[in-house]
């Protein structure tokens, strides 16, 4: 596989984090793993935004926890293949419904084996920040990203229904070599 690297957004990858934010919407689907990406017309406003919620007393919505928002770059041509965030600390939201790390790949990208690269990646991010655990979640119906974090160690732990939706929730512990 070609080399992958997890960066995080700047203005050097605009127009890329342009085309990716309208692939997900000419697609229809639902983005994950984005910072709202979805939600943002401006690509400099979201960039700064993903930068505020890197810091304690920049974070922009107190409810919200510090968070590093990174890019699966595939370097030889510089796409964006997904994107994955990763929350350092969980709060009772997080800890119930959507835990550690989001994260989604390209609509064009699927089935590639690019979301588990991903995850393993960020893993290690998790690791160098002193985390010995993670939880990650998915909707009970999202097979592929069950599988995504089984493959990369997830135990099943349960499953809740939070307003209606399914999810199930996992852990990855950090201290062992995968």
């Amino acid at each position: 596989m070609e080399r992958l690297v997890l960066v995080k957004p700047s203005t050097e990858y605009i127009e890329e984090i342009r085309a990716y934010r309208h692939e997900f919407i000419d697609d229809g689907g639902e983005a994950h793993g984005e910072s709202s990406l979805s939600e943002f017309n401006d690509i400099p406003a979201w960039i700064e935004q993903c930068r505020l919620y890197e810091c304690k007393e920049t974070i922009p919505n107190p409810d919200h926890v510090e968070a590093d928002q990174f890019m699966l770059v595939r370097e030889g041509d510089q796409r964006i293949l997904g994107m994955i965030n990763f929350r350092h600390y969980l709060n009772d939201f997080l800890t119930e419904v959507d835990g550690h790390i989001g994260y989604g790949v390209r609509p064009s990208e699927r089935r590639k084996g690019y979301a588990k690269a991903m995850l393993m990646l960020c893993l290690d991010k998790c690791h160098a920040l002193g985390l010995d655990k993670v939880l990650i979640t998915c909707d009970e119906n999202n097979e592929a990203s069950r599988r995504t974090i089984i493959s990369c160690g997830g135990v099943f732990e349960n499953t809740i229904d939070k307003d209606g939706i399914r999810s199930e929730r996992y852990w990855i512990t950090l201290n062992i070599k995968k």
